[in-house]
């Protein structure tokens, strides 16, 4: 049986065209059976953010889709986060998913806790220190914004999950894999682990260029749903214009037998595909230096391609705000302050290249976009 995926237009974050278009696309997707349980409901919460940016959920996508959980008769509607290093009250705040849920009856879950999850089907990752908080979920949603993102490419209903692993705790995964397509295979491991059941992605406002926190909002006034993450994010990749045979994370978890093996087995329900593509639509380009395109040449060139084509991040004083943030998340701890006179505050951010791994947490947390990234010029 096809994995379903539908595709709904959705013109604005308006309570009541908001509310038709969601339970459109859940009944088109085929919502599990919610009656009793408990649901736990997984927004995109990336830093403390006003709802305009785009960066994450809009707080009136998880209300809107809380009724309607309860109308279907779940018994409890639980939501949760963890940012990388921001407090997640909060981004929950700023957000407005935190007045959502006060206003809908949605319990916030505190992430900071976690618990040990086995995974034995990983290809890199056993076991996962999950927020302890899924334990008092039966059914997990993710509600993903579709975005752009400058590791992955594109960030959607798997990526997002990550945020089930409590704070700076997600550092270490990009410190032990740093190439795209190892933390890629990661992330389909740690979906196996957490076993979505369903989800529903906020793409009324979407955002291209430097996401997942620098980019642009743009309006594509859509809402897609699923049982399958993977087909949903397969789905949602393929509307913005990327190929997703060049998304190594995809394809890593079509080969899992977990999810859809292709696009040959999903079905999408509602709009067309052809039908709902932005007219532009600023997309990430390949990593020129990453494994999943230098895999072919000698060796002692890879080191070589990758030092001299990848992108790296770049401070503008003017624009910091000497937060620490990035200094805080940095996984290989090649960030530091040190002494500037210039400085209002006395110093900068220095980084050490040689350190860096190139995972670019520095600029996803940077909440003054103070970092840009660009390849080095000899």
């Amino acid at each position: 049986m096809k994995a379903k995926v539908s595709i709904v237009r959705c013109s604005s974050y308006d309570r009541p065209e908001l509310d038709r278009a969601i339970a459109e696309a859940v009944e088109l997707a085929v919502l599990p059976d919610v009656k009793g349980a408990s649901v736990l409901l997984k927004p995109n919460i990336l830093n403390v953010c006003t709802p305009e940016s785009a960066i994450s959920t809009r707080g009136e996508v998880l209300a809107s889709f809380a009724r309607l959980l309860k109308s279907k008769g779940a018994s409890r509607v639980l939501a949760g986060e963890s940012p990388g290093w921001q407090s997640p009250d909060a981004a929950a705040r700023k957000s407005g998913i935190a007045a959502a849920c006060e206003a809908e009856g949605v319990e916030w879950l505190d992430f900071s806790e976690s618990m040990e999850v086995e995974c034995p089907e990983g290809k890199r990752v056993k076991r996962f220190n999950f927020a302890s908080a899924l334990k008092r979920a039966d059914i997990l949603v993710s509600l993903p914004k579709l975005k752009t993102h400058r590791l992955m490419r594109y960030t959607g209903a798997m990526k997002n999950l990550f945020g089930l692993v409590p704070g700076l705790n997600k550092s270490g995964f990009h410190l032990r894999f740093p190439l795209p397509e190892d933390f890629g295979a990661m992330l389909v491991d740690l979906n196996l682990a957490a076993k979505p059941a369903f989800a529903l992605m906020d793409a009324v406002v979407a955002m291209e260029g430097e996401g997942p926190a620098a980019g642009r909002p743009v309006n594509t006034g859509l809402l897609l749903a699923s049982c399958d993450v993977l087909a949903l994010d397969w789905i949602a990749s393929s509307i913005i214009g990327y190929d997703p045979y060049e998304l190594p994370y995809l394809v890593d978890a079509a080969s899992r037998g977990a999810w859809v093996s292709g696009p040959q087995d999903i079905e999408v329900r509602g709009e067309k595909v052809e039908g709902v593509r932005p007219a532009s639509f600023e997309l990430i380009p390949l990593r020129s230096g990453d494994k999943f395109v230098t895999d072919k040449l000698p060796a002692p060139l890879r080191r070589l391609v990758r030092n001299s084509t990848i992108a790296r991040p770049y401070f503008d004083r003017k624009k910091c705000i000497r937060c620490g943030g990035c200094v805080n998340i940095c996984p290989p701890k090649a960030l530091s302050f040190e002494p500037d006179s210039r400085a209002k505050s006395g110093k900068r951010v220095k980084i050490d290249y040689e350190a860096c791994i190139r995972c670019y947490c520095c600029h996803e947390a940077c909440p003054a976009d103070a970092i840009s990234l660009k390849r080095r010029v000899f």
